[in-house]
Formats: structure tokens, C-alpha cells, sequence
């Protein structure tokens, strides 16, 4: 009897260690992947003058808060394949005008989460609903929501590069990742995941009360008015370019966005 239990000992000890090997092995296999995918290109002096220069947004910041500004792209840069059509390679100012767009509309929340995007799809001009460019297309960006390209961003960079030149509270990247916050909950309907509770039905009051309005007689572009997901796409522009005219026509929507994004 005492020998099989020693025999039982030794097989479970046995196990004990094979199972405490193979949690570790896994674990090291977990922990390499995961440095791997959050490894962050480093940005050079050249690139941070490059931001210096054509980022507005990125001017404004502290010194400290430009360091969490650069890091932040040198992780989307290192996670999201940037693919400018009809290149071998993207442009450096290409990827970091996509990558600005994204950190910009993130800004201020504790995560950065870009869902199943894997791709940015850079046409040189607008583009079509088919995705072809000819000199009637209208199209500046668009994100997909289900289907083939659910994980796919399209963007046009004259369109991009436009944005940040003219801060007219009008910027195509940050109004497609503001789709992609949009939808970071599984569900495009104009409030983003980072608004809960109560909040939420007063978020959705207040837009189906201006969505109501004639456009002639709301202060919003257009376009915003058009549904409740372009409606928060177009408010993102402008909140993120001129925070302040935010505030002023809609106070109360901004009191809501400072709430999580400041």
C-alpha cells in the first residue's frame, strides 16, 4: 500500500510539473506575441518636426503630453497596416497623417482600442462607392461595418492632408475614427461606447432634437444632419479642430464629450 502511494506521489508530482511547465511555456508564447504586437516604432527629430509642422493639434500639446501623443502613433504605426495605392510603400507622411487622425480621436480616453481594424487603404484622391477614382468621385473616407472589410479603413489623401491644412472643424480621418468609436461597442448609432448609462439618453435626446431641425435652421454641417452616426462623425470634427465653437452651440453635447475626452 505505502508503495503505491508512493508511486501516486511521484505520477502526480509528475503531472503537477508537466502542467506548471506547459502554463508557463504558454504564457512566454502569450507574453512574446504580445510584445511583439505593442512593439512601437520610434519616431525620429525629423518626424516630430514633421508633426511640429503639420499637425496642429499635436503644437498645442505640453512636452510631456506630445511624448504620449508620439508613443500613441508609434503603437498604431506598429499594429495598423498603412497601404498607399499605386506605391510599393506608403509615405512617411502619409502613415503619420492616418496615425494622427486616429490618436487625435482617441484623445483623452484611457484606452485606444481600435477594434478588428487591420488595414488603412489610401486612395491619392476621392473615390467612388465601388472604390475606383475618376474625376467624379465625391467619396473622402468611409469605415465598414460587417462584411469583407469590416476590418478595413478607406481614406483619401488629398482629402486627409486638406483636413489638417484648413482648420475649418473639417478632417476626414478624425471624422472615419470617429466611426471606429462609434462602433467599438458593436452597435453604430451615434453614441460612442465611452457613453453609459443615463448619459446615453441624454445623449440621444439631444441629437434627435437637432436631427429634427430644417437644416436651414440648425448650426450643424449638413452632412451631420443626415443620421445619428454622421451626426457624432461631423461633432468629432469639430470638437477635435475648434473645441470652443462646440461649446458655444452646443453646450450640452460638449459638456458631455469634455466629461471623457478631455
Amino acid at each position: 500500500m505505502a508503495t503505491e502511494m508512493k508511486v501516486a506521489a511521484k505520477v502526480l508530482g509528475i503531472v503537477v510539473i508537466l502542467a506548471i511547465s506547459t502554463a508557463l511555456w504558454i504564457w512566454r508564447i502569450q507574453t512574446i506575441k504580445r510584445m511583439q504586437r505593442k512593439a512601437r516604432i520610434m519616431l525620429n527629430l525629423n518626424d516630430r518636426f514633421w508633426l511640429n509642422q503639420h499637425i496642429s493639434f499635436y503644437k498645442k500639446l505640453t512636452p510631456r503630453d506630445k511624448i504620449i501623443f508620439e508613443d500613441r502613433i508609434g503603437l498604431f504605426l506598429a499594429e495598423i497596416t498603412i497601404t498607399e495605392v499605386a506605391k510599393d510603400a506608403p509615405q512617411k507622411s502619409t502613415c503619420l497623417y492616418v496615425a494622427a487622425s486616429a490618436v487625435i480621436s482617441f484623445w483623452g480616453l484611457p484606452y485606444w482600442n481600435y477594434g478588428e481594424l487591420s488595414e488603412v487603404l489610401v486612395y491619392p484622391d476621392n473615390f467612388n462607392e465601388d472604390n475606383t477614382i475618376d474625376h467624379k468621385g465625391v467619396i473622402a473616407g468611409k469605415v465598414h461595418h460587417g462584411g469583407l472589410m469590416d476590418n478595413t479603413m478607406v481614406l483619401s489623401l488629398s482629402s486627409l492632408k486638406r483636413g489638417f491644412l484648413l482648420l475649418d472643424a473639417s478632417n476626414v480621418g478624425i471624422h472615419e475614427f470617429a466611426h471606429m468609436l462609434d462602433k467599438a461597442d458593436e452597435s453604430v448609432d451615434g453614441i460612442p461606447a465611452f457613453i453609459q448609462g443615463e448619459e446615453r439618453l441624454i445623449w440621444a435626446a439631444l441629437v434627435e432634437r437637432e436631427l429634427k431641425r430644417k437644416v436651414k435652421q440648425s448650426k450643424f454641417n449638413a452632412y451631420g444632419l443626415t443620421s445619428e452616426e454622421e451626426f457624432f462623425a461631423v461633432l468629432m470634427e469639430a470638437y477635435r479642430e475648434n473645441p470652443r465653437r462646440i461649446e458655444k452651440r452646443y453646450p450640452e453635447l460638449f459638456a458631455i464629450l469634455e466629461g471623457h475626452l478631455k
